[in-house]
């Protein structure tokens, strides 16, 4: 069979794109060997990889320096600790490619990721970006790995149905990107989905390349997972504000501050009430669940994991709704005290 990267072609000139591949790393020795080796294994040739060190304090970036001796498709920066999104933004300015890959550490890709992105832009020339979906990678079979992959089954079905549209791109052109102005580096949290929403408010569409592309690593208990989804929530409400993204905000925190308020008002001596109150909202979001059970169903083995799946979503919900209310309160302080507000102080 005829390699992809054959029909991946600039616009009659016959010439391969180069392909600049970055990636920010903070405190990732451990996995940069890793992550590293898989690049350098992917099939697509015409690229350079530049390893930008986010002010880490480990060996991240002697690893790093190691792996690029004697290379010159490989490059190393070295910034202060300002965040993924300057240190993606440094990467992007010394990048000499006309399409920009944005990897990450914790990430396992396929050997074809990146000729498969190219070959998808080549075909869809008005594209700004691609999204190749993936998948999570599960180590450790947990209720909270189970439910993940369960959700991501959900995503696969509705991209495939036609019922939603690409919602996330790490592969973009080199000349959208300038357009955009890169990541915004106010931004810790939802940099990405604030890159991505920019892309399609300047009319840009995104190629897609469906199946599993990449897995993510992810934490594998819920308790885990509660700590990383309330960090999620405290980061990410500058995102949501500066998108007037007030539903979105309010739909998540809800619930939990509904639940609050039942327990309060049982505890005020109206028990009945309260506890209507506050069941109600584990009712809401096991109906809720119920959207994704049917549309899972067929693809999910172990029918029991769905048992667990509504306290799954209440743990999400209430860990990202109690990080929002963290932010909130944070902005709130500063904001009476008169001093500025970004992601290191919130």
């Amino acid at each position: 069979m005829q390699s992809q990267q054959s029909d991946a072609k600039k616009d009659g000139a016959g010439v391969d794109p180069k392909v600049s591949i970055i990636l920010p790393a903070y405190n990732s020795a451990d996995d940069l060997v890793e992550t590293l080796g898989e690049l350098e294994r992917q099939s697509y040739r015409e690229r350079e990889i530049i390893v930008v060190d986010d002010g880490s304090t480990d060996k991240t970036a002697e690893t790093a320096a190691t792996f690029a001796v004697g290379r010159t498709d490989v490059t190393v920066l070295r910034t202060p600790h300002l965040g993924a999104s300057h240190a993606r933004n440094s990467g992007f300015r010394a990048a000499r490619g006309d399409i920009v890959f944005f990897s990450e550490t914790d990430c396992v890709y396929d050997p074809a990721y990146v000729e498969k992105a190219v070959a998808a832009l080549a075909s869809h020339p008005s594209a700004g970006a691609v999204c190749l979906t993936g998948a999570p990678l599960i180590t450790r079979s947990t209720l909270g790995t189970q439910c993940i992959d369960i959700e991501n089954k959900v995503q696969h079905a509705l991209l495939a149905q036609g019922k939603i549209k690409p919602f996330y791109a790490w592969v973009y052109r080199r000349d959208v990107l300038e357009k955009l102005g890169g990541f915004d580096e106010r931004l810790f949290q939802g940099e990405d989905r604030d890159l991505f929403r920019r892309l399609q408010n300047a009319g840009y569409e995104v190629a897609w390349v469906p199946g599993v592309n990449w897995r993510h690593k992810r934490d594998q208990t819920l308790p885990y997972l509660a700590k990383r989804w309330f960090t999620r929530g405290r980061s990410r409400l500058l995102y949501a504000l500066k998108h007037r993204l007030w539903l979105d905000v309010a739909k998540t925190m809800a619930p939990f501050w509904l639940f609050v308020a039942g327990v309060l008002v049982a505890s005020a001596g109206f028990l009945l009430y309260g506890a209507l109150l506050a069941l109600l909202v584990p009712a809401l979001i096991t109906a809720y669940s119920l959207k994704n059970v049917r549309i899972s169903w067929p693809y999910v083995v172990k029918k029991r994991t769905y048992l667990g799946y509504p306290l799954f979503v209440i743990v999400r919900n209430f860990s990202m709704a109690l990080g929002y209310s963290y932010a909130f309160g944070a902005i709130l302080v500063r904001k009476l005290q008169g001093k500025p507000i970004s992601w290191q102080n919130v």
